[in-house]
């Protein structure tokens, strides 16, 4: 059986066309405001990370008051700053004398990246890194360290 719009009065067939035109443009203004809401959360959360950038950028050079600290064993710096901001190392393995890979699992993203701000500003240097999502606000990571040379 078809539908046949031709069977409707003018009247109800106007009635009709404005009733899905409603629709069509309610649905259009809820999803616009989803996506506008959803823009304004990744806003946010951009402008954190650029100004956590700034904030390691503005760490100056000459800042080497810690970074004698751990400047002879590059497992010490690890797993002391590891402590300090309460990462739990699922492995570690040496590279050399002055570099280790070393693997977290199930870690806050953002304590992930404040402990290795606290890694460089003790004198420890990223060399690589693999970061992937694990569970909804969770990462696993690979990170090789590198001890900075004095």
């Amino acid at each position: 059986m078809r539908f046949n719009f031709n069977k409707f009065t003018n009247r109800e067939q106007i009635l009709i066309f404005g009733l899905i035109t409603l629709i069509f443009i309610s649905a259009l203004i809820f999803v616009i405001s989803w996506l506008n809401t959803k823009n304004q959360s990744l806003e946010k959360e951009n402008q954190n990370i650029i100004s956590r950038l700034n904030y390691i950028e503005s760490i100056p050079s000459s800042v080497s008051s810690n970074r004698n600290l751990y400047s002879d064993n590059i497992s010490i710096l690890v797993n002391s700053t590891s402590k300090e901001k309460n990462i739990q190392i699922d492995r570690t393995q040496p590279l050399g004398d002055n570099s280790m890979m070393v693997w977290v699992n199930e870690v806050n993203f953002i304590d992930l990246y404040n402990w290795m701000i606290l890694m460089g500003e003790q004198g420890g240097e990223i060399e690589k890194m693999n970061v992937r999502k694990s569970k909804k606000d969770k990462v696993n990571a690979q990170i090789s360290v590198l001890l900075k040379a004095n």
